[in-house]
């Protein structure tokens, strides 16, 4: 029996005592791969399922058909079940099942198509019940002009909570995610306050890229107290200041911000409602490894994807100093999506700007451009690809409006 023998059995061993299999290969220098290939090769019954094997194909045949079944069987309980450190957190559809098996050690080949492993799951009586979707309007996707294909293109942020830790208090999560690339940051806070939110973007753009579009609710801690018209917030004035154009959906209608939306649910049922936390560190510490998995999952489902950032790719110079007690108004857009109103009237900022009753219970898009002093409302009609501008309004603001600072960015 040659070395690599052994160590293949010692670790097979280690994992039947109950090791935790990243122990078990981190300590060996080698892949989580690596040591389920071996588990499932223990598995099979084969005596000598130690040794290395002919990389012949082999003919495939019943009995390899109901091995494969009951893998995907098998991984679909411990999915649901989530005791596993390295899959807790993935889900269970099909598109899990794959992942998991191909981190497992099976073959392309060996890993069934979805409607195969939804057919295996629906035979086993394996369902389990999903949360009802957002029901999405008639306009469908008229209500936005935009329709990102980039990584940085757009990004969506909001807070989820507060939810309560027994013996501790209440804790908020700002989740962001870019809605191209599905890939998250996420940190949790005391309050759901702008100052956590700026502080969060100022140091997430100070390391990641800083969006052409943030798409955000109109919650307080984003727009404002809604006191005066006109009149802009730090978060609104820090977007504009590192060059961000920011989107605020229609009020009440979170199935807007999907993609986040989506997320935080994914985040509910499988980290907050799966553990049990004692403060905030504690699910600080905990929300990295749920991260990681997220993360690395969404990228397999995008690996044959031929995506591409957005050029240039900002992110925050290290030497620029932003004082957030006197940011100061800069040249850009906000844009607005709306739903007019009985009297055919929009609110944008704590102001009334009536359109027309012919657009009543329909969604438009506002656009304030701080360089031209301009509000601008365009229509998407059901019949027409393109929106039409209806409204072109003189927006006069009683502040100096300067232009973006030149070394504000690194690429």
């Amino acid at each position: 029996m040659d070395i690599e023998e052994q160590e293949r059995i010692e670790a097979v061993n280690r994992y039947i005592r109950g090791d935790k299999p990243a122990n078990i290969y981190g300590e060996m220098n080698r892949s989580e791969t690596w040591l389920f290939k071996w588990v499932k090769r223990f598995k099979s019954g084969d005596r000598e399922w130690y040794k290395s094997q002919s990389t012949a194909p082999n003919n495939p045949g019943r009995a390899t058909c109901e091995d494969i079944e009951r893998a995907v069987v098998n991984t679909r309980i411990a999915l649901i079940e989530g005791n596993e450190h390295e899959s807790k957190y993935l889900g269970v559809g099909a598109d899990s099942i794959q992942y998991r098996m191909e981190k497992l050690g099976f073959s392309k080949g060996e890993i069934p198509s979805v409607s195969t492993i939804k057919r295996i799951v629906k035979k086993h009586n394996l369902k389990v019940n999903k949360r009802e979707r957002y029901k999405r309007v008639k306009s469908k996707k008229r209500y936005t002009l935009l329709n990102p294909t980039q990584i940085g293109e757009m990004h969506q942020i909001d807070f989820v909570g507060p939810r309560f830790i027994k013996g501790y208090g209440a804790i908020s999560s700002l989740n962001l995610i870019d809605v191209v690339c599905n890939q998250v940051h996420i940190e949790q806070y005391n309050s759901r306050s702008m100052d956590n939110v700026i502080g969060f973007l100022i140091l997430y753009w100070s390391n990641d890229m800083i969006p052409r579009y943030l798409q955000v609710d109109n919650g307080m801690y984003f727009i404002g107290d809604f006191k005066y018209p006109r009149k802009f917030s730090r978060f609104i004035r820090l977007c504009l200041y590192v060059g961000i154009e920011l989107v605020f959906i229609a009020p009440k209608s979170p199935w807007m911000n999907g993609s986040i939306e989506n997320f935080n649910n994914w985040f509910g049922d499988k980290f907050w409602e799966k553990e049990d936390f004692t403060s905030l560190e504690d699910i600080r510490t905990k929300s990295l490894h749920f991260i990681d998995q997220y993360n690395a999952l969404s990228a397999w489902k995008k690996r044959d994807k031929r995506l591409t950032q957005i050029n240039p790719a900002n992110m925050l110079n290290d030497d620029v100093k932003i004082n957030l007690d006197k940011l100061p108004l800069t040249k850009g857009k906000i844009h607005f999506i709306r739903k007019v109103d009985n009297e055919g009237r929009i609110s944008i900022l704590n102001e009334v700007f009536f359109l027309s009753k012919e657009f009543i219970g329909e969604y438009v898009w506002t656009t304030i451009d701080l360089t031209q002093q301009r509000i601008k409302v365009s229509y998407q009609a059901k019949d027409q690809d393109t929106a039409a501008l209806i409204k072109n309004l003189a927006y006069t603001i009683d502040e100096k409006i300067h232009p973006i600072i030149p070394n504000i960015w690194k690429s």
